[in-house]
């Protein structure tokens, strides 16, 4: 039985009625009628419906949404195509509303205006992280954008990127974003290197957020679909270059990775079970669909050195 996605369970949910008030839209990448008609004021909180299809959908994003729902009320995903060498190997960042009702923000995407609007819809941003070495295009951005958040680069960010304006590094553990750190555990794994370099490549902070059980992951692993996503008028076809970018990872990229570029074995082992005792359920990975069930048993799997 394949592991549970949030592209898998699309597929199973009926179309929102607002979200198809105008044929075709989705495909156009325009936004439906109901958002643009001016509605009189409510007082109940927003929807994040609003505007939901606004880009063309993609592999990536199959449904066009801003914003897709994870964890109702909790957690969101902002997925977004991201081009390297012409494949879109897809982007997706995470979005957490904390128990205070401000906003986390991990491994942050492009923030056009419907991103923008979608975000402060939901609430105040708090946190902005960029959890390796890799993940940092658009920190500055929101940062200037949210200049009250606090912007979180991984152990080392200050001295390899110096002219983005870090305010915190990550540490590992319950230390991490101030009033809302136990909210929130945090693993380091600073035991792989670049084996042609000697450096530190990801050096990448996971993240497990306790009351949703989302673990929040960037390039330690990966969940591209098997499949096309979507079934019927949703369907959307992966193209070849990201089948054979999903054949290059899992079969030559992995197993190097795990010979090559892990220098410690023990101690990657020690990191990998101390985030698999931290009871999470569901990953969202910046690369590949969400894991939406079993996903402690996705991870262990993958992680093996």
């Amino acid at each position: 039985m394949p592991t549970p996605t949030l592209a898998r369970t699309r597929a199973l949910v009926p179309s929102r009625p607002d979200a198809l008030s105008r044929r075709g839209h989705a495909q156009r990448g325009t936004a439906p009628l109901s958002c643009l008609r001016r509605k009189p004021p409510s007082r109940r909180p927003p929807r994040l419906a609003i505007c939901a299809h606004a880009y063309d959908k993609t592999w990536s994003n199959p449904t066009g949404q801003v914003l897709t729902p994870v964890v109702d009320g909790v957690v969101w995903a902002a997925e977004r195509p991201f081009t390297w060498n012409t494949i879109d190997v897809g982007g997706k960042m995470g979005v957490v509303k904390l128990e205070d009702g401000a906003l986390w923000v991990h491994s942050p995407v492009d923030l056009d205006a419907p991103t923008k609007k979608a975000i402060d819809a939901l609430g105040p941003v708090r946190h902005v992280v960029s959890p390796n070495y890799e993940h940092v295009k658009w920190a500055a951005q929101w940062k200037e954008a949210y200049p009250d958040a606090t912007l979180w680069g991984c152990p080392g960010m200050k001295q390899k990127y110096p002219a983005i304006p870090w305010d915190e590094e990550l540490v590992d553990g319950e230390a991490n974003f101030g009033d809302a750190r136990f909210e929130f555990t945090a693993t380091w794994f600073d035991c792989e290197t670049n084996p042609f370099t000697g450096k530190p490549f990801f050096n990448e902070t996971v993240f497990v957020h306790k009351k949703s059980r989302v673990l929040f992951v960037t390039d330690l692993f990966w969940n591209y679909p098997e499949t096309d996503v979507g079934e019927g008028e949703s369907n959307v076809q992966i193209p070849l270059g990201t089948k054979a970018w999903k054949f290059g990872m899992d079969r030559v990229y992995l197993p190097f990775y795990r010979k090559a570029m892990v220098r410690d074995a023990a101690a990657f082992a020690k990191r990998r079970d101390a985030t698999l005792q931290t009871a999470f359920d569901k990953v969202l990975p910046c690369h590949g669909e969400v894991v939406l069930s079993g996903g402690a048993k996705v991870i262990a799997k993958h992680l093996v050195v």
